[in-house]
């Protein structure tokens, strides 16, 4: 049996929002999983398709009764692993089973991203005028956060990422009082959260004087991504996916220091991962990200991300 303890897997099968793993547990079945929580939260679940146990005192009664116990490593705490032990039960660590399930997207799932991104680029076109000489990075990202709770999104997926000049040559930057000048580099990359699903998205704007490898580094991961988009079809393996953007960099391979991308969902990075480790294949209805990016430490970098959708022939950007 598999107890499902991340908070994202629990929104997945039961719409309820979970915080913390342990907060909520499933002991998942095909016939009719036991949901662990307290009185709390025990009357937001549909009593005709669980079984619920909402005294923690009661927990271990159910618990006891099972011998062994898979539990995803990558959100099972020290202390979490204790208190279940505490029960009886041997835990053997095993990937989820609904990560898998949640690799493939249901319409009204595929509604909810197309809608969250949607809105993630009616934020990018409202941030624009405020890009004036003297803002700093990390002016424009509180004023990201501003844009997308006012189109109804519930908040970031991740803080924006702000990135001025040289600090674009840094994939992960977090945003600085660094001042915009003239002929500034500007990466924005972008993401919220709008009805429980996320979305993701990473543009350049570039301003007149910059240097022409700035603009022939930026000028090419867009065509990259595109290109890749229009490549890419169902059934391919994901790793040779990775493998052709980075052949298609060129020279310049050796400064794309990610993965060419991830999944999304409820989480903004997910299943599966668009990497050269990946053993996953391209799969009808999977979201993922298309991102290479060319980072030059102490100059610049480049970034431009998409967020698709597999079809049955091809990607399609939301």
């Amino acid at each position: 049996m598999h107890l499902i303890i991340a908070p994202s897997d629990i929104y997945y099968l039961t719409r309820v929002q979970s915080h913390d793993p342990g907060e909520i547990m499933i002991l998942y079945s095909s016939e009719k999983s036991v949901i662990f929580c307290d009185p709390r939260t025990s009357g937001l679940f549909d009593v005709k398709k669980y079984t619920i146990v909402d005294r923690p005192e009661k927990w271990g009664e159910v618990l006891s009764q099972q011998k062994v116990l898979e539990i995803d490593p990558q959100y099972l705490t020290v202390s979490l692993k204790e208190k279940i032990e505490k029960y009886g039960p041997k835990i053997t660590l095993q990937r989820s089973p609904i990560a898998q399930q949640r690799m493939i997207k249901t319409p009204e799932e595929i509604e909810k991203l197309r809608l969250s991104q949607s809105k993630n680029k009616s934020v990018y076109e409202h941030i624009l005028p405020f890009l004036v000489c003297g803002v700093s990075e990390k002016e424009i990202a509180r004023k990201i956060l501003i844009l997308e709770l006012e189109q109804g999104a519930s908040g970031p997926s991740f803080p924006p990422i702000v990135a001025f000049w040289e600090n674009s040559a840094i994939p992960h930057h977090s945003p600085t009082e660094r001042k915009l000048t003239a002929n500034d580099i500007i990466l924005l990359d972008m993401w919220l959260i709008y009805e429980g699903y996320c979305s993701d998205m990473t543009r350049m704007v570039y301003q007149s004087g910059i240097p022409d490898e700035a603009k022939k580094i930026g000028e090419l991961v867009t065509e990259v991504t595109h290109a890749i988009i229009q490549w890419a079809k169902p059934g391919m393996n994901i790793a040779d996916i990775d493998k052709k953007a980075r052949e298609m960099l060129g020279e310049y391979d050796k400064y794309f220091t990610h993965s060419l991308g991830h999944g999304v969902g409820i989480d903004i990075h997910e299943a599966p991962g668009v990497s050269s480790k990946s053993s996953e294949k391209l799969e009808e209805w999977m979201v993922i990200t298309i991102e290479p990016g060319i980072y030059i430490p102490g100059k610049y970098g480049a970034r431009y991300e998409e967020m698709c959708l597999v079809t049955s022939s091809w990607l399609l950007a939301l």
